[in-house]
């Protein structure tokens, strides 16, 4: 070990702060890094992005589903408020067996009229008839 390496010798090595005039690698050297540098985000961009695409449309199914979440638990809370009247209100019972169910009291004479179209209304009078 007391044998100095006569590959490499520090004192060899010329301890200047300018590149000399015809130093072509200092002149390289940066651009090597920056392309080295911009390969490797390019590598990790080609790696990501399928990752990248499936995180996205997880987010998008999730606001999905987030929604129709929402949307049953207003069904819900609707048919919720339709079962307690019917467990308690006996008035929307009543007006629900006259309306669904077409049923009415002893006595009373029931009137059905036809759904109302658009194209006939009796109050509009047609040009062509005097």
């Amino acid at each position: 070990m007391a044998a100095r390496s006569k590959i490499f010798d520090p004192r060899s090595i010329r301890a200047s702060s300018r590149p000399a005039s015809g130093d072509v690698w200092g002149k390289l050297l940066p651009w090597v890094y920056f392309a080295i540098a911009m390969g490797m985000i390019t590598l990790a961009g080609v790696l990501f992005w399928p990752l990248i695409i499936k995180a996205q449309q997880a987010q998008a199914r999730k606001i999905s589903i987030l929604a129709q979440i929402e949307s049953e638990q207003a069904r819900t809370l609707k048919l919720q408020q339709v079962l307690y009247a019917l467990r308690d209100d006996k008035f929307y019972v009543e007006r629900m067996a006259r309306d669904v169910l077409n049923y009415g009291k002893e006595g009373e004479t029931i009137f059905k009229f036809p759904p109302y179209s658009g194209d006939s209304n009796p109050l509009r009078q047609d040009p062509a008839q005097p």
